[in-house]
């Protein structure tokens, strides 16, 4: 009957409250279920004695039943022991979910709770947190291998969605896989039936008001925040209050990593800043702020971390360009469009912005176009950055400059199909180009020659560990 029910209908509706939650009681909770119910959902996920029997005996749906519930010593908390097995049993539910990750239980082994839900005529759901915790369930017979888990316990980091590589390795076990986790889009729910899965499990997204406002609840833009801009000749350092630039400090960068760190830190000390953007040269990680790659044109540069340990206050460090990008992103003219941003100063920088986030690799990778080779057997970098030009551009300079930033511009276009391209930097608002900027249809920063600064306000913004 559970298989029958999985065919016809692939998407599991969780219908459970936050804790605390003014949905968290059984007539509410049954409302909510059949919403889904009335959608075609045919299995529910429940989680409580008198949430199960409430919803089970009004709807007659299949149930994939738990309980949670915290023992001392243990941090198993979903149907952990003999206890809420048998009472899952006494409610009749089809299919009990249970913690099956390798972590210490408060008593009866994960075997010994198996072996009884198959006796009492249930099927086993083993709600797993990594690749162990599914070879595990699988040695064990379980009938279900969920990835409920993933991201929850310390045996595999958090992914900013679905953990689909999970998903991938429970397949190839051969056992049915239910998906879930972090599922809030139905692309990311048929992409775990195209990889295999039996079906997807989807709670928060559909049922949970709270999770619903929590994520949808916009960041705010007010308090004093540091922006830090590292070029290949300048740090600068913006003071902004409720977004707005009030002041700025600027010193010639020095060569040493931890001058560089000092000077910042002297700035922030002095302005009090709540958090510190940081938009740099180089590739950043987003989670630890490290530059684990650089170029020379700032010396000792890979290895710097700009974080809260560095800089005292909470930080957020991305690749300029990156940076940049999002800053042209939070602009009015541009919030709500796809667009892409070309900074071209000391060196040449890029980035996207696409429905509203960055384009970037895990651990800040930006778009090579600094490297692209032109027409001309240079890169891009090579023409069009200021570190090859001479501060007074011969004409011949700005001819090869100028077929250099036609091939930024057709390659971004053609990779990225942005609704704007915006320039800037000291290359790219110069009154030489401009003209160029115009008839490629490209628009200067509005931000001037603050792109930078206001990049990294921005990054503060929108997140600082």
């Amino acid at each position: 009957m559970i298989f029958d029910a999985l065919r016809r209908c692939p998407l599991i509706a969780s219908v459970q409250a936050s804790d605390g939650a003014a949905v968290d009681d059984p007539e509410t909770l049954l409302r909510l279920a059949q919403c889904s119910i009335d959608q075609g959902v045919e299995i529910l996920r429940l989680q409580g004695v008198e949430n199960i029997r409430f919803i089970k005996a009004a709807t007659g749906k299949p149930v994939i039943g738990l309980i949670k519930k915290a023992y001392p010593h243990s941090k198993v908390y979903i149907t952990p022991t003999e206890a809420e097995v048998q009472q899952l049993l006494e409610l009749g539910c089809e299919v009990i979910a249970l913690d099956a990750t390798p972590r210490e239980r408060p008593s009866q082994s994960l075997a010994e709770l198996v072996h009884t839900i198959h006796k009492g005529g249930a099927l086993a759901m083993a709600d797993c947190d990594s690749p162990e915790a599914v070879d595990l369930a699988v040695s064990l017979d379980c009938d279900l291998i969920g990835t409920t888990l993933s991201g929850y316990t310390t045996a595999r980091e958090m992914t900013e969605g679905p953990d689909f590589e999970l998903v991938r390795y429970a397949v190839s076990k051969g056992k049915p896989v239910i998906a879930e986790g972090r599922y809030a889009h139905r692309w990311q729910i048929e992409a775990a039936l195209r990889i295999g899965a039996t079906a997807v499990v989807v709670g928060g997204a559909i049922n949970d008001p709270v999770k619903q406002t929590r994520a949808m609840m916009p960041t705010r833009s007010e308090g004093r925040i540091g922006a830090v801009d590292i070029g290949g000749t300048w740090i600068r350092f913006g003071l902004f209050e409720n977004s707005k630039l009030v002041d700025i400090q600027k010193v010639e960068r020095p060569d040493d990593r931890e001058d560089r760190l000092y000077w910042i830190r002297q700035q922030i000390e002095s302005t009090s800043v709540t958090a510190v953007g940081v938009g740099t040269g180089g590739t950043v990680d987003p989670t630890t702020g490290e530059v684990w790659e650089a170029k020379p044109i700032i010396p000792g540069h890979q290895g710097s971390m700009f974080s809260v340990e560095t800089l005292g206050v909470p930080t957020r460090a991305l690749n300029d360009g990156l940076a940049t990008a999002w800053g042209h992103a939070c602009h009015p003219d541009f919030a709500g469009s796809n667009v892409a941003t070309l900074a071209l100063g000391t060196g040449v920088g890029a980035g996207m912005v696409r429905e509203g986030k960055l384009i970037c690799g895990k651990r800040g990778e930006y778009p090579r176009l600094n490297d692209v080779m032109t027409p001309l057997g240079r890169t891009i970098e090579d023409l069009l950055g200021g570190a090859g030009l001479s501060p007074n551009p011969t004409l011949e300079q700005q001819e090869d400059a100028i077929v250099a930033f036609e091939t930024a511009v057709k390659l971004v276009r053609e990779m990225y199909y942005p609704d704007h391209i915006v320039v800037c930097g000291g290359v790219g608002l110069s009154p030489w180009l401009a003209p160029y900027v115009a008839r490629l249809n490209c628009k200067p920063s509005p931000y001037g020659a603050e792109a930078g600064l206001y990049g990294s306000m921005w990054l503060a913004h929108s997140g600082s560990r």
